[in-house]
């Protein structure tokens, strides 16, 4: 079992390797969703820090108002712990210490406020800073994409051309067209060799004898008619070859 994982891993493997090395769009492209998926979760972590940002910006506005507020009754109380009037002095000092309690409370918050402020901007910006060099990465990243899908299949159809130069490639219509060429050839060539193999048939050479022993036997029979024929002097061939014999003894 592990033997077979590892042989489907690696054909795989090899496979996507060949996919990407003829489609290197599919390759380009998924990084680039990559890279936009980081980029929008940063961009949404950035957002977040803007909001509470925000949220500070308007509690610290709150707050300064409220302290304005404190501030202003604040110093009315001063005034009336000023005055001749006992029972007035002794209220106002009463009010005004829990005043002066408040404006000590609003400015610990004021100070806590911008202090979270300030650490949230420095924070801000230097995020902002790595969203904008992201960006540059993705439009880098998206120039590269086009140049080299544009650069491969230039060199795709360069191979393709210089192929069908040197006579070791072509286009489909070229082969299609080699191929019929190849099936007229074997065709003539069996046509070729069926023609050499009628005169070595058997029953070929079984005919050619027939023929040969008729042509045999007529032949003998015509022979056999000529020295059957009188002569002009009244005896067969036969008898004129045997009277040619005689003279000669």
């Amino acid at each position: 079992f592990a033997r077979m994982w590892n042989f489907m891993t690696g054909w795989m493997h090899h496979s996507q390797s060949r996919l990407e090395a003829t489609r290197p769009e599919i390759v380009y492209e998924s990084a680039l969703r990559d890279q936009r998926k980081k980029y929008s979760r940063m961009e949404e972590a950035v957002s977040g820090i803007v909001y509470n940002r925000n949220r500070i910006n308007q509690d610290l506005k709150e707050a300064r108002d409220e302290l304005r507020e404190v501030q202003s009754m604040l110093e009315q109380a001063i005034k009336d712990a000023q005055s001749g009037d006992q029972a007035v002095a002794e209220e106002a000092v009463m009010v005004g210490s829990m005043l002066q309690e408040q404006e000590e409370q609003l400015l610990q918050r004021i100070d806590q406020l911008t202090e979270s402020r300030d650490a949230a901007n420095v924070r801000i910006e230097e995020y902002q800073g790595k969203l904008v060099e992201f960006q540059g990465r993705i439009k880098r990243l998206a120039d590269e994409k086009s140049n080299a899908v544009a650069q491969a299949q230039v060199d795709r159809e360069t191979v393709r051309l210089n192929r069908e130069l040197s006579g070791m490639g072509g286009d489909d219509e070229s082969q299609s067209l080699n191929e019929l060429r190849d099936r007229l050839g074997r065709l003539h060539a069996q046509a070729s060799m069926t023609t050499e193999m009628r005169g070595k048939s058997l029953d070929e050479r079984m005919r050619q004898y027939k023929l040969k022993a008729k042509s045999e036997s007529a032949r003998s029979r015509f022979l056999e008619r000529v020295q059957d024929r009188p002569l002009a002097g009244g005896a067969t061939a036969d008898q004129k070859s045997l009277q040619s014999g005689g003279d000669a003894s």
